[in-house]
């Protein structure tokens, strides 16, 4: 079961509970997956401009290795498809704002929402 307080996401795909979370782990997989910071990486989601398929699936890859360590990028691929991109980038954008929770409140700049590329 997923702990809001904690920072976690919880979804269904391919048939089984998924969990995720934007923690210390996470935003370091994901800086070292893209080369770009968390903030870069949330910057680029939000903007439909600059947000890539490739992008949202290493943030979605990130984001389960708390949980489900050594999940794959072909498995996210099976569980973004399964989900629809859209859906990811809904669960994305939630975990961003899990992660972020006193920067939201104080109005400060933060990774905003991600959004389907």
């Amino acid at each position: 079961m997923a702990n809001k307080e904690r920072g976690e996401v919880t979804f269904e795909a391919l048939g089984k509970p998924w969990t995720m979370k934007i923690g210390t782990g996470a935003m370091c997989e994901i800086e070292g997956a893209t080369g770009k910071s968390i903030t870069e990486v949330g910057q680029e989601l939000g903007n439909p401009k600059t947000a890539s398929l490739t992008l949202m699936r290493a943030v979605f890859w990130g984001a389960l290795q708390d949980r489900h360590e050594g999940t794959t990028l072909k498995e996210c691929n099976a569980i973004i498809d399964d989900i629809g991109m859209q859906r990811a980038g809904v669960l994305i954008g939630e975990a961003f704002q899990l992660a972020f929770p006193q920067q939201q409140k104080e109005g400060a700049t933060r990774p905003p929402k991600a959004t389907a590329a």
